[in-house]
């Protein structure tokens, strides 16, 4: 997963997708942003500067038009994915004659 922004309203427009981090946004996407996609549970931080300072807002849900002081005026990103809580999270053990495989189901009952 990740998360896709747009240069235009409605997600149209040049695009960037980015994974989980910290992004400077280069000469082609800064200061142009005007709409996110958003994956759920995942938050978005679009800072006014380069140095992740100035104005920020935070999305967490798709957002066809980012409001305020920050349409077109992003210029760094941070990124954090879904953490799965612990209670959520289910280990399963499948046995396959003396080897044992382990895997994590971190999808969620809605």
């Amino acid at each position: 997963m990740s998360v896709t922004v747009y240069a235009d309203v409605d997600y149209k427009g040049k695009s960037a997708t980015l994974d989980k981090g910290r992004h400077k946004l280069d000469s082609s996407m800064n200061d142009c942003i005007s709409s996110v996609r958003v994956p759920s549970g995942w938050k978005v931080t679009l800072f006014e500067h380069a140095d992740f300072t100035g104005a920020q807002v935070t999305l967490d849900a798709d957002t066809p038009k980012v409001e305020g002081g920050l349409h077109d005026k992003a210029s760094s990103i941070v990124v954090a994915g879904a953490e799965v809580p612990e209670e959520e999270m289910h280990v399963f053990s499948l046995e396959n004659g003396d080897d044992w495989f382990y895997f994590e189901d971190t999808t969620t009952s809605d």
